[in-house]
């Protein structure tokens, strides 16, 4: 591999990186709305929530193929591929907080910006692109874009070096749709450019519509029920009304009004920490607890995408842990407060994780060998 390719592929490997970091970053504002509201009294909420965190889950399993097909190594449980919310996410033309908040007017807003589709024409797949390398710094507008960056990319160094020498990552390392997914879409198995640039029209299509429209293309990919893509799920919570299959993305949805109950919702503070609680309060117990779990969760899907494919089917499960572990957390009112506390999502370091009964045997091997 010539001096050139390797520091292009650094470049590209980094990018992939900031994708995966991207697409986790979403999961934990996703999962406090979802926590916090009930799923009798907000159902289509509550379903539309659980669908798009799913499908974020293949989103990072999607850019974590891609990165092991091109040679690079996902990092997942490292202090730095959390950030610390509130948290702020920053493109070219805008700039906004992301945090662990209650289900809201304003955490639908905050998705809505997050899920924003892109108004420029993006390369599509066969569409190639050259000499267009260039660092990701999420300075571009959207989501979209951001992907279409790497797309380029991954177009260039497949026709300047061929693709045998681009695509030379270790085949094994590859999560496939037999290791497990609950969503809609697929897991692609990436080996070649064509399933690259494919996993990433998944991705797109599923958070901002496909080729331009409100759809996320999984009826066409996959042969599944159509559906709206995430940013226009979203947005059907906000103006509380669905859209029709005849609709388009500029315009408001015409379809059936939705039942959205603002009110219905467990009052947690904002941006909650383990450390806001006092010492040996519940709610302090609880959210260490939580800390622990989520934890351990990254330490199992850090295994499962980079060698231990099983374990992703046991890390989901962890996040259905989370869940009641969460549950117990907003039954803990705050002291001297009326709110109630929350999952803090904060990143305990492998040396002071602790052993729990509920650890799957994998883990607890890992966490040994770490420690000798």
């Amino acid at each position: 591999m010539s001096k050139t390719l390797e520091s292009y592929k650094k470049q590209l490997h980094d990018n992939l990186q900031t994708a995966i970091e991207l697409e986790h970053s979403t999961i934990p504002p996703y999962l406090a709305a979802y926590f916090t509201i009930n799923q009798d009294t907000n159902t289509f909420s509550w379903n539309v929530i659980r669908s798009v965190f799913m499908e974020e889950m293949l989103h990072m399993t999607l850019a974590c193929n891609i990165m092991n097909a091109v040679g690079g190594h996902p990092s997942i449980d490292n202090p730095k591929f959390i950030p610390e919310y509130p948290t702020k996410m920053e493109f070219a033309d805008r700039k906004f907080d992301v945090g662990i908040i209650k289900f809201s007017k304003a955490s639908i807003e905050t998705f809505l910006e997050i899920e924003k589709p892109s108004e420029d024409k993006l390369m599509v797949r066969g569409e190639y692109a050259k000499n267009l390398m260039q660092p990701i710094k999420l300075k571009e507008k959207t989501i979209g874009e951001f992907y279409n960056t790497i797309k380029k990319q991954l177009v260039y160094l497949v026709d300047t070096y061929g693709e045998d020498k681009v695509f030379n990552g270790d085949k094994s390392l590859q999560i496939t749709p037999k290791d497990y997914y609950g969503g809609g879409g697929e897991i692609v198995v990436v080996d070649n450019l064509d399933k690259a640039l494919f996993a990433i029209d998944i991705i797109v299509d599923q958070g901002e519509g496909a080729a331009g429209t409100i759809d996320d293309g999984d009826d066409a990919y996959f042969g599944q029920d159509q559906e709206v893509a995430h940013y226009f799920r979203f947005n059907e919570i906000y103006l509380e009304q669905q859209y029709k299959p005849t609709d388009v993305p500029n315009k408001k949805p015409t379809g059936e009004k939705v039942d959205v109950n603002w009110d219905a919702v467990i009052d947690m503070v904002n941006n909650p920490k383990a450390s806001d609680f006092p010492e040996g309060s519940p709610a302090r117990e609880k959210a260490e607890e939580f800390n622990q779990l989520y934890s351990h969760f990254l330490r199992a899907l850090h295994l499962a995408f980079n060698g231990q494919s099983s374990l992703i089917v046991k890390a989901i499960g962890m996040m259905y842990q989370m869940k009641y572990l969460a549950a117990e957390l907003l039954n803990c009112q705050v002291p001297n407060s009326k709110q109630f506390a929350g999952p803090p999502f904060e990143y305990i370091m492998p040396e002071a994780r602790k052993q729990y009964t509920w650890l799957i045997d994998e883990l607890i091997a890992d966490t040994k060998t770490q420690q000798n």
